[in-house]
């Protein structure tokens, strides 16, 4: 996987990746797409188009293209400034630096029910 350049560390799940490496073999425009919005995330993580609901609850989201895939991601640096209400989305929260970005799911609008979000 290359791993984008930005201002912020750049920190994937296990899951997120098996994900965007299945984006790469199905879909390599899509997975250009997908990596041009993660080097964007890690220039600003505050460009979020929201913050999720439900049993994802406070977890950002970045659209990649109108029909197409979407990110969830977490900014240490707001979650740890919002009392590590989220830490139990990192397993490995205690070793990420603040300015760090991690990225969560990727998943194709398609299966945003399906997967409940």
């Amino acid at each position: 996987m290359e791993i984008p350049v930005g201002n912020f560390a750049f920190s994937p799940s296990e899951h997120f990746t098996k994900e965007l490496e299945r984006v790469k073999k199905r879909d390599p425009e899509g997975y250009k797409r997908v990596l041009k919005t993660i080097e964007r995330l890690l220039a600003s993580p505050e460009e979020a188009d929201g913050k999720l609901s439900g049993p994802h609850r406070g977890l950002l989201k970045k659209y990649v293209g109108r029909s197409e895939y979407r990110l969830v991601y977490n900014w240490c640096r707001t979650c740890r400034k919002a009392n590590e209400k989220l830490k139990d989305h990192c397993r490995d929260c205690d070793a990420i630096p603040d300015d760090s970005v991690v990225f969560l799911d990727l998943f194709h609008k398609s299966d945003a029910t399906k997967l409940g979000y």
